[in-house]
């Protein structure tokens, strides 16, 4: 069966750096020709910045994968997630960065989080709401400077014209007006 819509939102990072590829072409194959791929993944600066701690990153990953999300490895650069999605037969039609919006949503969290400390210290422990409360406050605090963010990610399969000029339309409704052609530049049919 073929989808015209695949969405996935932060799974691609629980799939794994060695299962990437098969997982993207997974998907690749399951989409109509003029389908849409939404692709939320976490992600990560290269470390070519300057201005803050990269130590700091350094232990914050070690910190979830040991006590938060074990064996989530997928959380990487940018150019890494849109290399393979290239690979996997994808134009990538937008990336939307949002880091300062997902800083956001963990505050409201970490606030939720707190007001609800008795309920989720009965039910599972002091040590496992302590663990998710540095958990939320780490994330606020690197997804607010950028040493971790949200990508959102609009794809079509590479080389289908009208998926791709569906996409960019939605993506930007009545954003580039132009003179409709009565015939493409250099020859051939009014698209």
């Amino acid at each position: 069966k073929k989808f015209n819509v695949i969405s996935s939102v932060e799974m691609a990072e629980h799939v794994g750096i060695k299962n990437y590829n098969k997982f993207l072409r997974r998907v690749n194959s399951m989409l109509d020709d003029e389908g849409t791929f939404y692709l939320q993944v976490a992600g990560l600066p290269r470390g070519y910045a300057t201005g803050y701690n990269h130590y700091e990153d350094l232990v914050w990953g070690m910190f979830m994968d040991e006590h938060v999300f074990p064996g989530a490895d997928a959380s990487c650069p940018m150019g890494w997630v849109i290399t393979h999605l290239e690979q996997a037969g994808f134009e990538v039609q937008h990336v939307a960065n949002l880091g300062n919006h997902y800083s956001r949503t963990l505050y409201h969290w970490q606030l939720k989080w707190e007001e609800k400390k008795a309920d989720v210290v009965k039910a599972y422990g002091e040590r496992s709401w302590r663990r998710w409360r540095v958990f939320l406050g780490w994330s606020v605090r690197l997804a607010r400077r950028g040493g971790s963010t949200v990508q959102f990610i609009t794809a079509t399969k590479s080389g289908n014209e009208k998926a791709r000029i569906a996409a960019q339309d939605r993506l930007y409704p009545g954003g580039f007006q132009i003179p409709e052609p009565t015939a493409c530049p250099g020859g051939g049919p009014a698209p």
